[in-house]
């Protein structure tokens, strides 16, 4: 019997923030926005391989993104982890998942991060290995095409016949991108896993929900853009589900990954 996945959404920064409650996964909101004062502040947080990386980026937004985004995650591991931000270590694995670092793991807290525009996603969990994705809502060109090129078959028939019944092309489309991608994060694979997926080779203890509501940040809650997410969970029914999972992360899969139909 597979069980539904009881997840929770709320902005961070809020008053119950610092806790991830009796739910399977719990996925933060959060806004990249800041002026040059709050990247100076998110700067100082960053490891000196990640102010290296925020050093060598040419684009200035992507730059105030990844750097508010790497402080608003060490702040909600901190917070969850009673530790200050500072002391929080975070590394990436081969396929870009940023993982907890060796000296960060004395008690069980998977995270992911997903973002759109200047929109933020973290989801945590202490259940097993957690995946998040986040898009926004847009039009997708030949949105059939990538669908044949990157869903399983029997996915690929259900937004057919989504469609037929009237639902909006781009917005089902785009649902179903969102939980693949949380899926292929949670095993730890990453997009490299897209032909196992494809071919329904998914590991047993895997599990995904809709983020049917997004509670946006105040800065993005008013602009026109709106998005999707979804969450998934791989917990294995085995003690050893952890360290199975993360040590594929660590390896290379041998596989072309599809042009992404996401923009960055």
């Amino acid at each position: 019997m597979t069980h539904s996945l009881r997840t929770r959404v709320m902005r961070w920064p809020s008053a119950d923030a610092a806790r991830i409650g009796e739910v399977d996964a719990k996925v933060y909101t959060a806004s990249l926005l800041a002026d040059e004062e709050g990247v100076e502040r998110a700067v100082e947080l960053l490891s000196p391989v990640e102010r290296d990386r925020f050093s060598r980026y040419s684009n200035g937004v992507v730059a105030r993104r990844f750097a508010v985004g790497r402080s608003i995650v060490r702040e909600i591991l901190g917070a969850l982890r009673s530790q200050p931000a500072s002391a929080v270590r975070i590394v990436d694995g081969v396929h870009g998942k940023p993982l907890l670092g060796p000296k960060c793991e004395s008690a069980p807290l998977s995270f992911s991060v997903a973002h759109c525009d200047d929109l933020l996603l973290v989801a945590v969990s202490r259940r097993g290995e957690v995946g998040v994705d986040v898009e926004r809502i847009r039009s997708i060109d030949s949105w059939e095409r990538v669908a044949e090129r990157t869903f399983a078959p029997a996915e690929c028939a259900q937004l057919v016949r989504a469609v037929q019944r009237g639902g909006a092309a781009d917005g089902l489309f785009l649902r179903q991108w969102c939980r693949l991608e949380a899926q292929l994060k949670a095993i730890g694979c990453g997009i490299n896993g897209i032909d196992a997926h494809r071919a329904g080779q998914l590991p047993s203890g895997l599990r995904v929900a809709d983020l049917k509501t997004l509670v946006l940040p105040p800065d993005l809650a008013a602009l026109p853009s709106r998005y999707l997410g979804a969450v998934a969970l791989f917990a294995a029914g085995d003690s050893s589900a952890r360290q199975t999972t993360r040590a594929a992360s660590q390896q290379p899969v041998p596989t072309s990954a599809p042009t992404r139909a996401s923009t960055p």
